[in-house]
């Protein structure tokens, strides 16, 4: 597991180009993708999405 559960993160799009942050709230292991808490930019609360692993990224400091 690259990301810990609750830790802030970057989702990128299809492009891999950054669509905005999420918070990590599951990891399927056997597809290795994450489920993330992301505010769509049309909207106000947040949608839980599943993603996989190389579309998410770090913020930096």
């Amino acid at each position: 597991m690259k990301f810990q559960i609750g830790q802030n993160v970057i989702v990128l799009d299809t492009e891999f180009k950054p669509a905005g942050n999420a918070i990590v709230c599951n990891y399927e292991e056997d597809i290795h993708r994450y489920e993330v808490s992301f505010v769509y930019p049309d909207k106000i609360n947040a949608d839980h999405i599943v993603i996989p692993e190389e579309r998410l990224l770090l913020p930096t400091l």
